[in-house]
């Protein structure tokens, strides 16, 4: 692991040395960026036993590419003192302008939430992110990456509108003991991987705008060889039909997103289907002095009655599954490119419930 690790970063380096680019970059014959995303963070919740839950924690977030012609090269390396993963390595192709088709390990386009702010954590406002967004190995619910296809495409609609379209298909996530794992491009895949198909259809008031409305539909063909697992669910597939909607608008000084999805959970014959309905509000003000005040409301429907929502519930004493959640916080963009936030919030979890309080540093460089 350390020495495929490492051959893996010297690429990252190599390539990050050179470029990234976003998939809809100008076009030029040729451009190049990098950026890390940085954070360092303490909390502390009273429902949680664990002392490391005091502990600050930091993180780096690495985003890298290359655009020349139609050819495109991104991705995302981040990394904490315990995790080292290549997030996203996408190759990509415009064959028409605004139109790219990637080929690698990429984001799902049908989450709200994670299609925007990825794992740079200065690209937030909030210090965390709504639970039903959760990635994987934070106990997600949703897979939140595949590796195959992804096909991103915006085309103008009116004067000022545009449509965009985005689909993936490729390789999901297994599901072990308490946690579903996505294909690792550096490491080892002891899970069997099926088919993920995901898209997001999205109507832009503005072609260059920031605001955004649409529909998001996922399908997921997750196994499992848990016996903890098999246990739990009585079945040894679990197919998850994800449908959405969603609105992000951004109207200075004001922010809005939202989004609600609606969970079906298949199982085996043998084992009966499930669903549940997560969602949650985020609402954002610009303030004097380079302040942002925010407050977020998370709510669901029948998360408790659900055995497939069980399994992602931490045993050992902390908060992995909430369902509901009450946040409220502070932002403030002391210098350019560098923020301090404080976050408070009431988590009502399946068996406790816990006030939690939370102090982030993140930036950006350059």
């Amino acid at each position: 692991m350390p020495n495929s690790f490492s051959r893996i970063s010297n690429i990252v380096i190599l390539l990050a040395l050179c470029s990234v680019n976003s998939a809809f970059a100008d076009h030029e014959h040729m451009s190049n960026e990098l950026e890390v995303f940085l954070a360092a963070e303490a909390y502390h919740g009273s429902g949680h036993v664990h002392a490391a839950d005091d502990d600050s924690w930091v993180s780096a977030d690495v985003v890298f590419g290359l655009t020349q012609h139609q050819f495109r090269v991104f991705g995302e390396l981040y990394v904490t003192p315990s995790e080292r993963d290549l997030e996203r390595l996408q190759f990509g192709f415009e064959f028409v302008p605004e139109t790219v088709l990637w080929i690698g390990r990429f984001h799902q386009p049908a989450s709200a939430w994670n299609t925007e702010h990825h794992h740079g954590h200065y690209l937030q406002t909030a210090i965390t992110r709504p639970f039903i967004e959760r990635w994987e190995d934070e106990q997600g619910l949703i897979p939140q990456h595949i590796t195959g296809a992804l096909l991103e495409s915006r085309r103008p609609i009116g004067e000022d509108g545009a449509i965009q379209i985005s689909g993936g298909a490729g390789a999901g996530s297994s599901l072990t003991h308490e946690t579903m794992t996505p294909i690792d491009l550096i490491g080892d895949n002891p899970g069997r991987h099926r088919l993920s198909l995901t898209g997001r259809i999205a109507y832009l008031p503005e072609y260059v705008g920031t605001s955004s409305f649409g529909v998001l539909y996922g399908h997921d063909q997750i196994s499992t060889g848990s016996p903890f697992v098999l246990s739990a669910l009585n079945s040894r597939h679990a197919i998850l039909s994800v449908y959405g909607v969603y609105g992000d608008w951004n109207s200075e000084p004001w922010r809005i997103i939202a989004a609600n999805y609606y969970v079906d959970v298949a199982l085996d014959p043998t084992a009966r289907n499930e669903s549940f309905i997560s969602g949650y509000l985020q609402l954002e003000r610009q303030l004097p002095n380079d302040l942002t005040v925010f407050g977020r409301v998370e709510d669901s429907a029948r998360m408790q009655e659900s055995k497939y929502v069980a399994l992602f519930d931490d045993r050992n004493g902390d908060i992995d599954t909430a369902l509901r959640r009450q946040a409220l916080g502070l932002r403030w963009d002391y210098v350019k490119r560098q923020a301090l936030t404080i976050e408070l919030s009431h988590v009502v979890s399946l068996n406790r419930r816990s006030d939690e309080v939370r102090i982030q540093w993140s930036a950006v460089v350059p």
